[in-house]
């Protein structure tokens, strides 16, 4: 049984020869205290004086003959025990080689089976089973280098099966260069779907944006008086510091452009789209400068109809005392009536310069082309005929 040269075809066949070889162990344990225990007793019977059964010299000798046959079976199973350690080494790393094969070819064929994807979602779930593949590949690197180890020991001691361990070590490091290929190129993939979904997301909200904005830059209120004017202003200076915000993200739609796959980078609706983008912000920044040029207008008009109507007022109240106003006949009435004239003087030249700042009003808002320059100018004529 200890000279056998049956080492197993398989692990499990190695399993059992084991088992198998573990009972005979005990056996020979058992056995052994037997052998010892009758080696004492005859080594008693060498000793006696007197009357001798048999020479002592044959029972010393038949003694030592089986200590030294006991000790060669300790030997044979102690070699039998190493070889079948030894084969059961080889099977175990021929098996963990088959196993990391296997699960090898399968991360292959999911890799080759999965899609880059298109809707955000969908490159969104992909990204987490990446991640978790990403995961799971690192668990398995670190088991598949230590079985290389254990693979690298065994081809070193130049045993019977080494040059099998040989072709399995370059067969697994070969194999896990082209899964680890396939991973990076999945990933750059994947990757690449990530930056186009994200330039779609980003230029969708862009041209969502500009549309809305587009509908308030474009709006015809610019409102009804003075103070309803003044909050559209402030609400377009919002508007405008916004548009100005968004400036570096339509700037930067080149750049992601750029950092897009050749392929889509390339693709004639991805470049149409960008500038259509592009010309969008510019038609928005260039109405918003024209709305705020209008409600500055608008606004300009409406201070310029108060400053008439406080004008005309003025010259209403003036007119009224200048119809009223009779010479005095005394002379301290005179001089209070003189005195009249004279403030009136100073208050018209007052007067006066605020009305030229109206007809200076007026002038800029004729040659700027307002739409109500046709009813300043009749304000302005009126004003200046009284």
């Amino acid at each position: 049984l200890l000279l056998s040269k049956d080492l197993g075809k398989h692990l499990l066949e190695v399993e059992d020869l084991l088992q198998k070889q573990a009972l005979l162990e005990a056996d020979i344990a058992a056995q052994s205290e037997r052998v010892q225990a009758l080696n004492a007793a005859a080594l008693k019977f060498s000793e006696l004086e007197g009357y001798q059964p048999c020479d002592p010299q044959i029972i010393c000798n038949r003694v030592t003959h089986v200590r030294t046959c006991l000790e060669e079976l300790g030997e044979l199973a102690a070699k039998r025990r190493a070889e079948l350690d030894e084969s059961r080494r080889l099977w175990t790393f021929l098996q963990e080689m088959e196993e990391a094969e296997a699960w090898m070819r399968e991360k292959e064929r999911v890799l080759a089976a999965k899609a880059r994807g298109r809707e955000p979602r969908g490159v969104l779930a992909l990204s987490s089973e990446h991640k978790a593949m990403l995961a799971e590949l690192g668990s398995r690197r670190a088991l598949l280098h230590q079985s290389l180890a254990r693979g690298e020991q065994l081809a070193a001691q130049k045993r019977p099966g080494a040059g099998r361990v040989q072709e399995k070590l370059r067969d697994a490091r070969l194999r896990w260069k082209k899964l680890e290929e396939a991973t990076g190129l999945h990933q750059q993939r994947l990757q690449e779907a990530l930056n186009f979904v994200q330039f779609n997301a980003e230029t969708d909200d862009l041209v969502a944006w500009l549309q809305d904005t587009y509908r308030l830059v474009s709006s015809d209120d610019f409102g009804h008086d003075d103070y309803s004017t003044q909050a559209l202003a402030r609400k377009h200076r919002a508007v405008l510091d916004e548009l100005e915000k968004h400036r570096a993200a339509v700037l930067a739609l080149r750049k992601q452009l750029a950092r897009l796959a050749p392929a889509q980078r390339q693709a004639v609706e991805v470049q149409i789209r960008v500038v259509e983008v592009e010309q969008l912000y510019g038609e928005v920044a260039e109405v918003a400068v024209l709305r705020r040029q209008w409600l500055q207008d608008a606004l300009a008009v409406y201070r310029m109809f108060a400053e008439v109507h406080a004008c005309e007022g003025w010259l209403d109240d003036k007119e009224q005392w200048l119809q009223k106003v009779e010479v005095p006949e005394e002379l301290d009435e005179v001089e209070v009536v003189q005195h009249r004239f004279e403030s009136l003087d100073q208050e018209m030249n007052s007067v006066m310069g605020r009305i030229l700042d109206v007809n200076q009003v007026v002038q800029q808002l004729v040659d700027g082309g307002h739409p109500s320059a046709q009813e300043v100018r009749a304000c302005q004529d009126h004003l200046n005929s009284r």
